[in-house]
């Protein structure tokens, strides 16, 4: 199972209250990681880390008070700083923030299976307009979308796109533009699939949008079988109940 947890900075913050507040639900970390940032910014930041650190408890059987005791590495593959994709023991984790906007997700480990599937994710508020250059800079040459298509189908694209470099674990390093994504329909459920052209670490992933009124996106290995639940929030910190 795949679980996710789509909600807002402010409805974490609400819900971490009876606990203390978002600080009490993160990590050392995690507060230096938001202090680096100014307003806005800065709780976006704390909002997203304590709502994976509360879905991780919750799929591990841990209380929520014990969240910020849970060991998530944030180590860089590239400069060794803390600010990479989060890693810990036994599962996969993916989160995205933008806007008020926070998506979070987590993959614990097949029976059996000696390391869990990759896995990402992305969300996205819709601008108001794209910035110059967008089709060039995300749209494969092989991919076009017309101008009636407008910004959403475009900001689609880039979401789909950042999930799966997420979970290739490479991020922004390989360019979206390098990225093709063609369309499959497995089990009922519309994906896109990495094509074969693509750069190697994306190849063999797929991805598949998910509900909500902005742009989000899921991405794991295409020969993943297991299904992806959504959680709310209010389960996963009883004492906001």
């Amino acid at each position: 199972m795949i679980a996710t947890l789509r909600t807002t900075v402010g409805a974490v913050a609400e819900a971490a209250l009876p606990l203390g507040g978002l600080p009490s639900l993160a990590a050392p970390e995690d507060l230096v990681a938001a202090g680096a940032r100014q307003g806005a910014h800065a709780e976006r930041t704390l909002a997203g880390r304590v709502a994976l650190r509360l879905l991780l408890a919750h799929v591990l059987g841990a209380p929520a008070a014990e969240a910020p005791l849970l060991p998530i590495d944030r180590t860089c593959d590239v400069c060794g700083e803390p600010h990479g994709r989060p890693r810990t023991a036994g599962a996969s984790l993916s989160g995205s923030t933008s806007g008020p906007h926070v998506l979070v997700a987590v993959a614990a480990c097949e029976d059996g299976a000696k390391e869990p599937p990759p896995l990402g994710v992305d969300i996205q508020e819709l601008p108001r307009a794209l910035w110059d250059g967008f089709d060039a800079a995300v749209l494969h040459p092989d991919e076009h979308l017309t101008e009636p298509a407008g910004p959403r189908a475009r900001v689609d694209l880039w979401t789909r796109k950042e999930a799966v470099l997420k979970a290739a674990g490479v991020g922004l390093r390989i360019e979206p533009h390098r990225l093709r994504l063609v369309p499959r329909r497995t089990r009922g459920v519309r994906q896109w699939a990495v094509h074969e052209c693509s750069p190697r670490p994306t190849t063999g992933l797929v991805v598949e949008d998910l509900p909500g009124e902005v742009p989000c996106a899921l991405a794991t290995r295409a020969d993943i079988r297991r299904p992806t639940r959504a959680h709310d929030l209010g389960p996963l910190v009883p004492a906001a109940r």
